[in-house]
């Protein structure tokens, strides 16, 4: 993967201020990943929890009614998470949880994309381009994201010299942590530009609490995505799962 990168970044423009960087321990992001992927896929987790309630069943001597009916009623219960009702009720909760608003920006700011995947990318570099053009910024930053997506600006028309970036950050953390300190070694204190946050509707909320974290002021700017109901559930809990770690650790 870091080979891949490196030849990428190696192909986009010298104008573009680009930043690899080498993969870093991956324990804890594997068994992040992995628990995520257990949550958000009703394949893994439905025979799973049935399996455990049937166990938690024999080791409580149950008769085999309840053995019948305990594990179909968790699978069934468990269920309800993958539903649209609960994809549009988590949605709601997170848009929420969206930080106080702003008063305008006064002049050009720079705009920020979080590294999101492809289709994702399509809708952030979409909204990106069309504010470069309308002078609303000065400057796209890419956050840990692949090359392809600087590569995507590019064939959208924005200048090789307006483009930015990295492929360190892994988390949403340190999309913010990165992006704050780039940003003040390319600019005094005094002066920090104000930060369009462009990600999906999902992230946004716990990306711009975390940027706001880094002292910078953010204007959040959702891109809708082009996804499937399946994949939107995904976001919705994998999202909701990640506000309430970051609250636990303090992070909102």
């Amino acid at each position: 993967m870091l080979t891949a990168v490196v030849l990428l970044s190696s192909m986009l423009p010298s104008a573009v201020d680009w930043t690899s960087c080498p993969v870093g321990p991956t324990a804890w992001f594997s068994l992040r990943d992995s628990l995520l992927q257990l949550l958000t896929t009703p394949a893994l987790l439905l025979p799973l929890l049935a399996s455990l309630v049937l166990l938690l069943c024999a080791t409580a001597r149950l008769g085999w009614a309840w053995r019948a009916l305990l594990p179909g009623l968790a699978v069934l219960l468990a269920s309800l998470l993958y539903s649209p009702l609960t994809t549009a009720g988590l949605s709601d909760w997170l848009d929420s949880q969206m930080p106080p608003p702003h008063p305008p920006s006064p002049g050009p700011a720079l705009a920020v994309l979080v590294g999101r995947g492809p289709e994702i990318a399509a809708a952030t570099t979409a909204q990106a381009a069309r504010l470069l053009r309308q002078g609303r910024v000065q400057q796209i930053y890419v956050s840990g994201d692949t090359p392809a997506t600087a590569q995507r600006l590019l064939e959208l028309g924005v200048p090789p010299g307006r483009i930015s970036g990295d492929s360190c950050a892994s988390t949403t953390w340190e999309n913010a942590s990165l992006t704050g300190a780039w940003i003040r070694h390319q600019t005094a204190a005094s002066s920090l530009p104000a930060i369009v946050l462009i990600t999906d509707p999902w992230q946004l909320p716990r990306a711009s609490r975390a940027f706001e974290r880094q002292q910078l002021t953010v204007f959040p700017l959702a891109a809708e995505p082009a996804l499937l109901p399946a994949q939107r559930n995904r976001l919705a809990l994998r999202e909701s799962a990640a506000t309430l770690l970051y609250g636990l650790q303090g992070r909102l």
